[in-house]
């Protein structure tokens, strides 16, 4: 494998978006180990950044956060751009005038490792069918890593401790596939979940969006090859597209007798686009379905926090979109469902989230936020009325109102249907809060 150090030593690169998730505080860090000479610039004041700056210090690192600077994208050997960051930003435009590359942490990371690379995206199940990916491998005897939109896992610092024999497995969303289209390049082996809408508070349209999804496959060749879902027709359309290899999975391919421990169908749905992944990679079947059987879920998705007076706590924080929502809403099998919604707008049309809620929810608590007021609106329309108990200015007074009426055999579900920001920091704030007011519960404080 090539030397980091070669490739970064004396270099003056500007590292846009240090952000709160890790990834680019791992990139920063890296990168000072290399010798290469650091910018950080973020529009986030460094009061906002804390958790990450308290890391950074160095001889060759310089700060510049609040605001950007032009002069530094004109000035530098490389741009490292964060996914969170818009490709039509006005300075990597002006970088770019200026002949300065703008590269991204995953396809950065892929022009020079020489392993195995496998690459998933889609709207919904990313994390969970890339998750299982990397342990069924692991279980099986590989070298393998995780990294991509991972929290916490930056991939470029991987070229420190991979070989050639390693496989690396990568989550990757709309936004980081877009450095492979620059880069013209794709993941070894993929595969593309689903799609549905999804970010149209930062895509023009669905196409926009989608075209930037499908370079999970658009620059396969060779051995090559991507897993589409054939229960959805856009599945269909992309298989044919394809230039390489290509396979289909179907929720159906999980055998009966297999002992599934994730809810919902979706999760099928994930479980087959990993077991036939790794299957393709030479995973034996024993190793597949003991990892299937033992696999309790990720964090944050459907996570069953607990019980409390008999009533179970449902964790749902990533649920971003009214798809999501419908998915959690179709996966709790018993009892009255609470449920929490409500949050930042996407620009994505809530209708068959709130006919959904509107008929399998019992009582529902919404979280204030410009993505609220559609949802609020679309229940009343849908005869619910009765059944909002308020719209709430924290999750704690929220959950606390449900579990006035929950009684024992109901579900408290948090699974919002919206985006986080406003009140939260992300998804994952989210559901950390939500995390902590159920140990709340249980400490009776």
């Amino acid at each position: 494998m090539v030397d980091p150090r070669e490739i970064f030593e004396g270099k003056r690169v500007i590292v846009m978006g240090l952000g709160l998730l890790g990834r680019g505080l791992g990139d920063t860090l890296f990168l000072l180990r290399q010798g290469a000479i650091v910018t950080v610039t973020d529009l986030k004041t460094e009061a906002q950044l804390h958790d990450s700056v308290k890391h950074l210090h160095g001889q060759n690192l310089t700060l510049k956060l609040g605001s950007h600077d032009e002069v530094d994208f004109t000035n530098a050997d490389c741009i490292l751009r964060n996914a969170d960051v818009p490709r039509s930003s006005k300075y990597l435009e002006a970088a770019r005038r200026s002949g300065v590359p703008v590269e991204m942490d995953e396809s950065l990371f892929c022009k020079y490792f020489k392993g195995t690379v496998v690459g998933i995206t889609g709207t919904r199940g990313k994390t969970t069918t890339t998750t299982l990916i990397h342990r069924i491998l692991a279980d099986d005897g590989r070298r393998v890593h995780i990294a991509g939109n991972i929290r916490g896992h930056a991939t470029l610092p991987l070229l420190e401790k991979v070989s050639g024999d390693d496989t690396v497995v990568l989550e990757l969303s709309s936004w980081q596939l877009q450095g492979f289209h620059d880069a013209q390049l794709s993941p070894n082996a993929s595969v593309f979940t689903n799609v549905y809408p999804d970010h149209l508070n930062r895509y023009e349209n669905m196409d926009e969006y989608i075209y930037d999804k499908k370079a999970i496959y658009r620059y396969q060749k060779g051995e090559d090859f991507c897993l589409f879902n054939q229960d959805q027709p856009e599945g269909l359309n992309f298989f044919q597209e394809a230039p390489a290899g290509k396979m289909f999975f179907s929720e159906g391919d999980v055998p009966a007798n297999w002992n599934i421990q994730v809810p919902g169908r979706h999760n099928r749905s994930n479980i087959a686009a990993a077991a036939s992944l790794c299957r393709s990679l030479g995973a034996s079947e024993t190793t597949i379905q003991r990892t299937v059987e033992n696999f309790t879920g990720v964090e944050h998705r459907l996570q069953l926090l607990g019980i409390h007076n008999g009533v179970q706590f449902i964790n749902d924080a990533t649920s971003t979109t009214p798809v999501a929502g419908c998915m959690a809403l179709n996966s709790v099998e018993a009892g009255r469902i609470f449920l929490i919604a409500g949050g930042s707008d996407k620009k994505l049309d809530p209708a068959c989230f709130v006919e959904l809620a509107a008929r399998k929810t019992y009582r529902i608590a919404l979280l204030r936020g410009e993505g609220t007021e559609p949802i609020r609106t679309g229940l009343i329309q849908e005869g619910a009325k009765d059944k909002i108990v308020g719209i709430f200015d924290s999750l704690k007074s929220a959950t606390l109102r449900l579990v006035e009426e929950a009684e024992a055999g109901d579900v408290v579900l948090l699974s919002p249907a919206c985006a986080s920001f406003g009140m939260f920091q992300n998804e994952f704030h989210r559901g950390e809060t939500f995390m902590a007011v159920f140990q709340d519960l249980l400490a009776g404080r």
